[in-house]
């Protein structure tokens, strides 16, 4: 449903009005990019209605704000583009979609659980999904077969994360470009770095849903910053200060002359609000040097991040397998773009958590890998006025999946008041297919019964 009216005009003017072009132009839902520049071009944008699509920037946010409203609303945005002798008045109508209802939180009574179940096989690093009611016991759907297959890129995709948008009627699902099974399996180069960690995939992959059963094709997502040996285990939050979803991810950068590691993996981001134009790729959370001689930098992959009113919790695998001093790590940051403001709370392995009948026997970065952090609904936790947290980890050196752990108070350093709580075995349930690096989302009465239906659980 977008419009452009114009004739006559020159290859470059072409070439700019369609980098500018507004994507999902017959149906907004979010915030949207008006760019502002195309190589030294400047484009000037300016809306019908500023109520619904704004023009102008506001503090930290740039232009292109959208307030969706109690009906669809058609907004004419004109952009003005000159250069040399050259100018177009470029007119784009879109529809803006009425706003979703607000989801209460009595209305969560479900979760959604995303994973990959390993490389042994063609299909193992693929997207599979699980369903639970109480977010301990889930069930295996889709006939223990992938929902959603890649093909693109590396034609393989693991460690998954469903993030529900800001406005609660879409769903994006970022996924790492990556296939141990294709590549031959986890070989190392002649430098004694795994090969995927060093010549991986910059890009990740995406697909978009607004009802968690039916999804987009999958598309790449360049990400990488330069010289990035891979971009690896993506999330997503939204940043309410600028309007913007934020895809964070591992990298590590190789100096490109020696193929050597001139820096520890560490966790970059790049920021986006309509998912086809994307910022420069960012540092998010450095190498961690506590506890090491020389300031030696450990690596950090595999970060997960909640917000809990105005703090941000991470949770990473801090130091490689072989890494001293490294564990499952969980720091709290005020500023989420801060990457100097990420300060550490505990590794889980200081909890001193009573082990006895699981098949670990250490809470730290030789062991585990992959933390996943949500919140549980509000009818699974004990104490209705107290919120509870899940910190899920992939036991990835017994091969035995997630362990999953219990928290409501991720600042009991030394778990004091007993906040925290590691699940035996005949606590939950996963299922029969093996859980790999995933992720878990908490879902609506009405969106369980459609999954339920769709998937015939």
């Amino acid at each position: 449903m977008s419009e452009c009216k114009l004739r006559n005009v020159s290859e470059k003017m072409k070439k700019i009005l369609e980098y500018i072009a507004i994507p999902d132009a017959d149906g907004i839902r979010g915030n949207i990019s008006l760019i502002t520049s195309y190589e030294d071009v400047s484009i000037h944008w300016e809306s019908s209605n500023t109520e619904v699509i704004t023009d102008k920037a506001t503090g930290d946010k740039a232009a292109g704000v959208v307030t969706r409203q109690d009906k669809d609303v058609e907004v004419t945005l004109s952009a003005r583009v000159s250069f040399d002798k050259e100018t177009a008045v470029a007119e784009y109508t879109v529809k803006v979609l009425k706003a979703p209802d607000i989801i209460s939180e009595d209305k969560y009574q479900g979760y959604l659980f995303g994973h990959f179940i390993g490389e042994g096989s063609s299909d193992g690093e693929q997207i599979y999904f699980a369903l639970s009611e109480d977010g301990l016991n889930f069930k295996d759907m889709n006939g223990h077969k992938p929902v959603l297959i890649s093909n693109v890129g590396e034609k393989g995709v693991r460690d998954p994360y469903i993030y529900r948008s800001y406005e609660g009627d879409r769903f994006f699902l970022v996924a790492t470009d990556l296939s141990i099974y294709n590549r031959g399996g986890w070989l190392k180069n002649e430098q004694g770095y795994y090969d995927a960690s060093t010549t991986g995939s910059p890009y990740l992959v995406l697909w978009q849903s607004t009802d968690l059963v039916n999804w987009g094709e999958p598309r790449l997502i360049k990400a990488a910053p330069e010289n990035a040996g891979m971009a690896w285990a993506p999330e997503m939050i939204y940043n309410e200060e600028t309007g913007e979803y934020i895809i964070f991810f591992a990298s590590s950068i190789m100096d490109p002359e020696t193929r050597y590691k001139s820096k520890p993996n560490a966790i970059y981001y790049v920021a986006t609000r309509d998912f086809v134009h994307y910022s420069e790729s960012r540092l998010f959370i450095d190498n961690q040097t506590d506890n090491e001689e020389n300031d030696n930098r450990r690596e950090i992959i595999d970060t997960t991040v909640i917000r809990i009113g105005d703090v941000y919790y991470s949770a990473s695998k801090d130091g490689d397998n072989a890494e001293a001093n490294g564990g499952i790590r969980i720091m709290k940051n005020s500023n989420l773009l801060d990457p100097c403001g990420w300060k550490k709370v505990l590794d889980l392995d200081e909890l001193g958590l009573d082990l006895t009948g699981l098949k670990i026997d250490v809470l730290d970065n030789t062991s585990l890998e992959g933390p996943e952090l949500f919140m549980y609904n509000r009818r699974d936790w004990a104490d209705e006025n107290v919120p509870e947290y899940g910190l899920i980890a992939d036991q990835y050196n017994l091969e035995a999946g997630y362990l999953p752990l219990k928290t409501t108070d991720f600042e009991d350093i030394t778990n004091s008041n007993n906040s925290w709580k590691v699940l035996s075995d005949t606590e939950y349930s996963f299922d029969e297919l093996k859980k790999r690096h995933g992720t878990i989302l908490r879902i609506t009465d009405d969106e369980l019964k459609r999954l339920k239906e769709a998937f015939d659980i």
